[in-house]
């Protein structure tokens, strides 16, 4: 029996050169592979169809909030200076709202306070002041329209002796309008004399919508909804003066008590806040000269 090469003590042959290219081989193929593993990354989710319109519709929308133009509010204020008014500019002041307010000439000196409140009227940069006439038809509007050239003298007379920056006019009792293409008179035989006023070179601005109040008491109408919702309306159906453009006119006489000024601040405040609209100067009406 011959013996086995193992046994014998004969050494064993070494391994051919093709024996150690196979190996290499099989070497680099099992780095690759783990290589391959751990730098492979998860695969990123793809939206489907629903998600992609939805974020092309939140895209599109935003662009058009951007590009939609904001209505535009005249906040303006008649009478004063008066009991009312420092609590309208104080409104106006903390909420930091343009404001424009319509002066009677006689109110500056009629008492020491009156006095007061025109120089704080003076000197504050957030308002504008546009002149309402000096006499404000002494409230006998019928004779005071009859003659064209008295109303013209009324408001030159207040126009020098406050020195307004501007030439806006509002006649007193009359919603009248004299700018750009606007011609309107609420009372036909005011015409002339509105028609007068305009043509000493006075742009009469009248209102798209009044805060009504109770001339015995002095109380504000307290429905501010149905206010905020008339604003609504107008705009809506662009049923103001000029498109999108609301001249908004209360009384400084009837913010005379804290609940009433309440009442002024909110409705400021829903104004303000609405991304619909933008508050401005009587100066920046349409068709202004």
């Amino acid at each position: 029996m011959n013996p086995s090469p193992a046994a014998d003590g004969d050494p064993a042959k070494p391994l051919s050169f093709s024996s150690y290219s196979f190996l290499t081989a099989v070497f680099l193929l099992t780095l690759a592979s783990c290589t391959e593993r751990t730098d492979r990354k998860e695969p990123v989710p793809v939206p489907d169809s629903a998600a992609i319109k939805g974020q092309e519709k939140k895209a599109k929308d935003s662009v058009a909030a951007l590009s939609r133009k904001k209505k535009k509010i005249y906040l303006t204020f008649d009478d004063g200076p008066n009991k009312g008014t420092r609590n309208v500019l104080g409104v106006i002041e903390e909420e930091k709202v343009p404001a424009s307010f319509f002066i009677v000439g006689i109110h500056t000196t009629d008492t020491r306070q009156q006095e007061e409140t025109w120089k704080m009227l003076q000197t504050d940069s957030t308002i504008e002041l546009c002149n309402h006439s000096y006499s404000h038809a002494h409230n006998h509007y019928t004779s005071y329209y009859e003659k064209p050239g008295t109303i013209v003298t009324d408001f030159n007379y207040s126009n020098g002796k406050l020195g307004f920056r501007n030439k806006i006019a509002r006649t007193p009792g009359r919603n009248a309008w004299r700018i750009g293409a606007i011609d309107h008179t609420d009372i036909y035989d005011s015409k002339a004399a509105v028609d007068s006023l305009y043509a000493a070179g006075y742009d009469v601005m009248g209102w798209d919508i009044e805060w009504t109040f109770d001339h015995k008491t002095l109380a504000p109408d307290a429905d501010t909804a149905l206010l905020l919702r008339r604003v609504y309306n107008l705009l809506e159906a662009k049923k103001t003066r000029t498109a999108d453009h609301l001249v908004f006119l209360a009384h400084d006489q009837a913010f005379q008590k804290p609940e009433y000024v309440e009442e002024l601040r909110y409705v400021v405040q829903q104004l303000k806040n609405n991304p619909e609209y933008e508050l401005m100067l009587a100066t920046q009406y349409p068709g202004i000269r």
